[in-house]
């Protein structure tokens, strides 16, 4: 008898106790650090008898063979193959990079500032025609996504590019996300509303002062007022809200503050359908912003872990944002854990991305750098099916370096892009700290206290 070769045992910071999760079959159990310890040290002596081998077989921890461990991860893969084909695609669309915030880590500002100017409307049918031909006509609707630089900016022309791009969507009966700083969201309130809108992203980085230090507009002024009077506007007109913080050590531990001031406005009132959170990673891609401070800079586990801190000091942030820390989120609300991912990089797969030159790009992360684009919509089509492949048949079942990773079913080999800026290469991994995430969301959710 040994462990599986997918079983996975992850200390729980600041307990006496071991969660033991079997990603394939959506297993999960805590355990005392001794019996632990025994499962480690398999195979070798009897497990004590508060560890029954029948049902350690049963939730597939333990197994026999190399043979009895393939099972799982077979219908773990046909599972997966089922969940990815029911998941919408996103076609991300920047309109222009062109931004009136001077936000003290933005990256895109590595990029040509050519791409300032705004998509043309010759651009936007064309745009339209590449979705009738390239992503129209399959079993799910894809939807788009507005992103930017800035695309809601309060002039004549941007409202006609906004108004061109719902209406394109509205004939096609796909739904709209927006991203944006919210600096002009008031202004464009009545043409979401009219939809068709499925939410909008929106960035406060704090309380005031901090928020508008971070994130002041190009004249030097501040945001956060503007931004939350938008906020109230998208919630009276029933728009859904996806409230967003970019955190780092600067401005994590003024959340508290963040939060009091949401519950106050009445925004955590809203059921999540209407009002949701998340925190970002501030990090580098591509290079560091100008006006960054790398040492300010958070990896994963302690973003989360000073996150953890902080909620056992304010309870009450966790009334602002329940973190998912690779589905224990999930196990902790459903009873359950969500099904395996092989593939955390969404690019060219459901995900696409269109600069405002026309260009074609695999994501979110890559729209708008030159050594990732994959083609073009507009003057021409044209699509470097080449390029193309690798980014799609990239995940954990396709890079080397996860072939014998326990993690890689729910680490999914983590983002091209990260690891493109890494290393050179989108095929290499950016690791995910599946182990600690798991033991952070064990203390943060209080399983088996």
């Amino acid at each position: 008898m040994q462990l599986s070769r997918h079983a996975i045992l992850a200390d729980v910071p600041g307990r006496d106790d071991v969660l033991l999760v079997q990603p394939l079959s959506g297993q999960a159990a805590l355990l005392p650090r001794a019996d632990a310890a025994a499962l480690r040290a398999l195979p070798g002596p009897s497990l004590p008898a508060s560890l029954p081998e029948a049902a350690l077989r049963q939730a597939g921890f333990v197994v026999e063979t190399p043979a009895e461990d393939q099972a799982p991860l077979d219908g773990a893969l046909a599972t997966w193959r089922s969940e990815a084909a029911l998941t919408p695609t996103q076609l991300i669309v920047v309109p222009s990079f062109g931004c009136n915030l001077a936000c003290t880590y933005c990256y895109q500002e590595l990029f040509d500032p050519a791409g300032a100017g705004l998509m043309t409307p010759e651009a936007i049918e064309a745009f339209f025609s590449y979705v009738d031909r390239h992503h129209l006509g399959g079993p799910l609707k894809p939807y788009l996504t507005l992103f930017g630089g800035e695309p809601l900016r309060d002039t004549p022309a941007h409202h006609d590019r906004i108004g061109r791009f719902l209406d394109g969507a509205g004939a096609r009966d796909m739904e709209v996300a927006t991203v944006t700083n919210g600096h002009d969201l008031t202004a464009f309130v009545p043409a979401l509303a009219a939809g068709p809108v499925k939410e909008v992203q929106v960035t406060l980085d704090g309380p005031r002062a901090l928020h508008d230090a971070r994130r002041p507009h190009k004249d030097g002024s501040g945001t956060f007022d503007r931004i939350a009077a938008g906020i109230d506007a998208l919630i009276a007109a029933g728009v859904p809200v996806n409230l967003r913080v970019v955190a780092d050590q600067a401005n994590l531990p003024h959340l508290p503050e963040l939060a009091a001031f949401a519950a106050a406005r009445g925004w955590l009132e809203l059921p999540s359908a209407r009002f949701k959170t998340q925190i970002g990673r501030n990090y580098e891609l591509f290079g560091c912003a100008s006006r960054q401070d790398r040492g300010a800079l958070f990896d994963r586990v302690e973003l989360w872990a000073r996150y953890l801190e902080l909620c056992l000091a304010h309870p009450e942030l966790r009334r602002f944002h329940a973190p998912r820390f690779h589905g224990i989120g999930h196990l902790a609300s459903a009873g359950e854990l969500p099904p395996p991912n092989f593939d955390a990089c969404p690019a060219t797969k459901t995900e696409w991305a269109f600069s405002p030159d026309g260009g074609v790009f695999g994501c979110t992360a890559t729209v708008g750098h030159p050594r990732h684009r994959l083609g073009s919509f507009f003057p021409e089509v044209a699509r470097d099916e080449a390029a193309i492949a690798r980014w799609s048949g990239r995940s954990a079942r396709s890079i080397p370096g996860c072939a014998a990773c326990a993690l890689a079913p729910v680490c999914g080999g983590g983002c091209g892009a990260v690891a493109w800026s890494r290393t050179g290469s989108a095929m290499e991994t950016d690791c995910r700290p599946v182990r600690e995430l798991y033991g952070l969301g064990a203390r943060f959710y209080g399983l088996g206290a």
